[in-house]
């Protein structure tokens, strides 16, 4: 079986290779850096490029697109709306228009995100809920998750859509809530600063580990139905400040000053954003294996080794 994974030395498309190797995949990957896997055949591409995307697409001929391309920080998606939408909403017409021309059947995972509803009405939210994205990278998202649907009914293209929830794990940028707290701790084990620069903490986040959502995006991938959208999420709502709690249990920090920073505020910030995950248990059989105190420890444990190297 070939796989191509589209944004593959990303965070998830790090550990998505390393699940779809597992299983005696031949994996291609595309993506503007380098990825840390030396065992995929690799292409150099961005995917808003569509000629050097159609040659990739004509060159690997895959059975199996996992679609990930495309930034996924929210905050860098307010000062750069117009290139947030080029690379998701483009990029992904681009991807889709190059395997129509080729007239190649792939079957295709457009991951996309939890963050199209919005202030949803519904706790938890379901698949069938409206979507209201309340910036631009949730407008982006939401644009290509309506694309992915069009393209299915009106091509008949092979297009499953992922709305993927919080997820965290080793590996992780410092730019994520998670990874950030778990990097500050980590360098405060090392030197004498006692404080923790916080954004709103008191938000509540439906958190899953990234192995947890690999798992779910290769059963999707084998399981899901053509054209229908699942919630990638653990169906339970923590609070940031209990994820602070729980790094801050696992460290070796007595009593640290907790510091609002108004620079990680957040415009439009929903306070509640919670999944109901019963559709993809029931279509994929797929359930999560890693508990949160366990991805915290992991995760914490990454960036000692980190710090331990400066």
């Amino acid at each position: 079986m070939r796989a191509l994974i589209t944004g593959v030395s990303g965070f998830v498309g790090t550990f998505l290779c390393e699940k779809l190797l597992a299983n005696n995949y031949e994996v291609f990957g595309l993506s503007r850096t380098q990825p840390h896997n030396k065992s995929i055949t690799f292409y150099s591409c961005d995917i808003t490029d569509s000629l050097k995307v159609e040659q990739v697409i004509d060159d690997v001929r895959p059975d199996e697109i996992y679609h990930l391309a495309g930034s996924a920080f929210i905050p860098f998606s307010y000062n750069n709306p117009s290139e947030t939408y080029n690379t998701i909403v483009n990029g992904t017409m681009i991807l889709y228009e190059a395997l129509r021309k080729l007239k190649i059947d792939a079957k295709i995972l457009y991951v996309g995100s939890a963050a199209v509803y919005g202030d949803g009405k519904s706790i938890p939210v379901k698949e069938e809920d409206l979507l209201h994205p309340n910036n631009p990278y949730a407008g982006a998202k939401a644009c290509a998750d309506i694309i992915s649907e069009q393209y299915v009914r009106t091509y008949g293209m092979k297009i499953i859509r992922a709305r993927s929830f919080n997820h965290t794990g080793p590996n992780q940028s410092s730019n994520y809530v998670c990874s950030n707290f778990a990097k500050q701790i980590s360098e405060m084990e090392h030197n004498d600063r006692n404080i923790i620069r916080v954004g709103n903490i008191n938000v509540k986040r439906d958190f899953l580990d990234v192995r947890d959502v690999v798992s779910a995006y290769y059963l999707l991938m084998k399981h899901g139905k053509v054209g229908e959208a699942y919630n990638v999420s653990s169906n339970k709502a923590v609070a940031i400040s209990e994820i602070l709690n729980l790094l801050i249990s696992n460290s070796e920090l007595i009593n640290p000053k907790i510091e609002v920073d108004t620079s990680k505020l957040r415009k439009n910030d929903t306070f509640v954003r919670l999944g109901d995950n019963t559709k993809l248990k029931v279509d994929t059989g797929w359930s999560p294996v890693y508990d949160l105190n366990e991805t915290m420890k992991d995760l914490l444990h990454y960036w000692r080794e980190i710090s331990s190297k400066l």
